[in-house]
């Protein structure tokens, strides 16, 4: 349980750190799972129409427990109302409710992991 705090507060930290305000800016974190090295990867993703898109690393989580995830993300809304997005995710699901992690009916699908 201490480990799970100490991510959630790099990760909030580092959120704050990087949550400028900036007008027309669009602020969200993105959640990779790299299923190379087992590991999620957090980033923070900012949009502004006139200047180029940043994608900016926030913290890597050394595991693929997804129950620790669903743990970390709670933490992590608790403290930022920013829209948290999810790559490398299709077909796994949500431990607690069973519900798809990412949701791939866009036209930006993410076929990347798909058997």
């Amino acid at each position: 349980m201490i480990q799970i705090e100490n991510d959630a507060k790099i990760i909030n930290k580092r959120t704050d750190q990087n949550f400028k305000r900036l007008i027309n800016t669009r602020y969200q974190i993105n959640v990779v799972f790299n299923h190379y090295s087992n590991t999620f990867n957090f980033l923070m993703n900012v949009a502004h129409p006139k200047k180029r898109s940043r994608s900016i690393p926030l913290h890597t989580v050394e595991t693929d427990d997804l129950v620790y995830l669903e743990s970390l993300i709670k933490r992590i809304q608790a403290h930022t109302q920013l829209t948290i997005t999810y790559t490398g995710f299709v077909g796994e699901k949500w431990p607690s409710d069973l519900r798809p992690i990412q949701r791939t009916t866009g036209a930006r699908e993410d076929k990347q992991y798909l058997k």
